[in-house]
């Protein structure tokens, strides 16, 4: 029996498009100035950065650099996705951003909180860029409906089984009580490789290959509402 369910975020309940065209490049034309500006928050990244490039000396520049670097080659490195976290949140704040959902997200969020579902998301953006994510939406705000947010940091890695056994420890579910959504084969193989129920979603405007081995819908209206057998109930 599913008793929550975890979304991915791009290519799930929001458009990869929309992030690869606006939000990324919003996000990497900033860093240089974002760095600059510094704060507690900047240190903390510069540090996770010298670590995970191996660079222990690194100054400013070079940590530009390789968070620049990182940003082209779409890597999914906890201290990059930190600071495109911040950079979003500044940019919803002053209103030059907004967040796309699908518009079959808000009803079924609705639909699955009538259920008793626990709701959570788990993305390889920070939890700081989900909350400004789901806070600024064209649907308002989305918060109230998540229970939890999982990122690079708090869960681990989206591809490693080990990451959600993490999240089904941290909400106290058992794996096979937890279904999860995600548009991308290798996490949906990882999370039923921990032992959780897994939904491919291929959205009409997404051209790659629908995941294999897995059942693939193409939004979330036909889980809506979740069947009580499922995955019994599903095919």
């Amino acid at each position: 029996m599913v008793r929550a369910v975890v979304l991915d975020i791009e290519g799930t309940v929001s458009s990869a498009r929309y992030a690869e065209r606006t939000l990324f490049p919003y996000a990497h034309r900033r860093i240089p100035g974002r760095i600059r500006r510094g704060g507690p928050e900047i240190a903390a990244i510069a540090g996770e950065t010298r670590l995970a490039a191996g660079l222990a000396t690194a100054d400013r520049d070079e940590i530009t650099a390789a968070l620049q670097h990182w940003s082209s080659a779409d890597e999914k490195v906890a201290p990059l996705k930190t600071l495109q976290g911040l950079i979003w949140e500044e940019g919803f704040a002053a209103g030059e951003l907004a967040a796309h959902v699908y518009e079959d997200v808000p009803p079924a969020l609705a639909a699955w909180r009538r259920q008793g579902l626990g709701l959570h998301i788990y993305s390889s953006g920070s939890v700081a860029a989900q909350r400004a994510w789901f806070g600024h939406t064209a649907y308002g705000d989305l918060l109230p409906y998540f229970g939890g947010h999982f990122d690079l940091r708090n869960a681990g890695a989206k591809d490693e089984p080990d990451s959600y056994l993490a999240i089904a420890r941290a909400l106290g579910e058992s794996p096979g009580d937890l279904l999860f959504l995600s548009d991308a084969q290798r996490e949906l193989d990882a999370a039923r490789a921990a032992g959780w129920h897994t939904v491919g979603v291929r959205r009409p405007d997404d051209e790659a290959a629908p995941p294999g081995g897995h059942l693939v819908v193409p939004g979330l209206n036909p889980l809506t509402p979740l069947p009580s057998g499922f995955p019994e109930g599903m095919s």
